[in-house]
């Protein structure tokens, strides 16, 4: 027959105590790792802990020993698979060394992001991963930003090289494929409160596009741009791409700020007849998971999410484990950027074999 619980339901470390046949302080000293305890003792209390699937209380532990090993990580979409990625990545590296991870979800909201904060003081975490939706408040711990970055804060950022991403797509379409009118569908340039971190991902890809049609001597219509609300990428995106072809002359290129935007897109294409990469030729910024499947496989940057939420994770280590004074003396917080890869596949129309 099973324990009965001093609560009637989940095990304290009260039952723990009275299946080992010690008092509470040396269940707690055992379990804990602090003050001596016999090894027949705590093995003792190990083995009660085991059979009552005793799980200890991390937060209470933490307000009674004044320490935590939990870190916050701070993602805008958490059911995006480029921010899955990089909070996985960011994971292996932080549990390696000790730590426990709590993350959080802003749904691109700068509200939620400072509601959210707030959760994670009270919490108590030790530091903080954070791409910021333009809600970052300084809450006392080290923080690193990775993919959005906010200007004079935090120890350093992580961002993608999105001005050379952006250039890679373009000059493609315009030296390989001979494109002139080339369309772009990308993310806005701030949040819902007009504001936007120093690195923001829709205002750098913006602006880098604009800078690269530039360079390549090609003319830049306002209609060829369209930006889209952060938390209706896809049906934005059919939209973007349905008001982009009914224009005369319409763009023969579209150049999408994101797998999500760029697959939207590829879905109005397909409802309006007109055919990737004969038609129209399509590339997206971030690859879209299984690209190669995709009919037609799609063009993009390289999958770098996983790096980012890496050297973000390492780049936090560094902080908490006392190089943190060494990253701020050396001036404003650095940004590292990843840098990017072109992947030809076929929707910008070359061949099977590009890939």
């Amino acid at each position: 027959m099973a324990p009965q619980m001093s609560n009637g339901g989940r095990p304290t470390i009260a039952d723990v105590a009275a299946a080992a046949g010690v008092s509470r302080s040396t269940a707690s000293r055992a379990m804990g790792g602090s003050g001596y305890v016999s090894p027949d003792t705590r093995e003792r209390v190990m083995a009660a802990a085991r059979r009552l699937a005793f799980e200890p209380n991390e937060l209470a532990r933490s307000l009674r020993i004044g320490a935590s090993t939990a870190v916050g990580i701070v993602l805008p979409d958490i059911a995006s698979a480029f921010y899955a990625a990089a909070f996985r990545a960011a994971q292996v590296v932080l549990e390696a060394a000790g730590y426990h991870v709590l993350v959080v979800n802003t749904e691109r909201t700068a509200a939620r992001e400072r509601a959210e904060l707030q959760t994670l003081r009270a919490k108590r975490v030790v530091g903080l991963l954070v791409s910021s939706y333009g809600g970052y408040e300084d809450i006392g711990v080290p923080t690193v930003f990775f993919d959005d970055v906010v200007q004079g804060a935090g120890v350093g950022g992580v961002a993608m090289d999105n001005a050379e991403g952006i250039r890679l797509l373009v000059e493609h379409l315009a030296t390989t494929h001979g494109h002139e009118r080339i369309a772009y569908i990308g993310p806005p340039e701030t949040n819902e409160e007009g504001v936007a971190p120093r690195v923001f991902v829709g205002r750098e890809r913006l602006e880098a596009f604009r800078s690269a049609m530039g360079d390549a001597g090609l003319p830049l219509p306002g209609r060829f741009v369209r930006t889209i609300e952060a938390n209706g990428f896809w049906e934005g995106a059919r939209k973007a791409a349905h008001a982009l072809l009914q224009l005369d002359p319409r763009p023969t290129a579209i150049v999408a700020g994101s797998d999500t935007l760029a697959l939207g897109a590829l879905e109005m294409t397909r409802e309006l007849g007109i055919r990737v990469p004969d038609d129209l030729a399509l590339v997206s910024f971030d690859e879209p998971p299984y690209a190669h499947l995709i009919d037609p496989p799609m063009t993009s940057l390289d999958r770098h999410d996983a790096e980012l939420g890496r050297r973000a994770a390492e780049m936090l280590l560094g902080a908490l484990t006392g190089d943190r004074q060494a990253a701020q003396a050396a001036g404003a917080a650095p940004t590292v950027r990843v840098p990017l890869e072109l992947r030809i596949r076929r929707s910008c129309g070359c061949p099977a074999t590009a890939a």
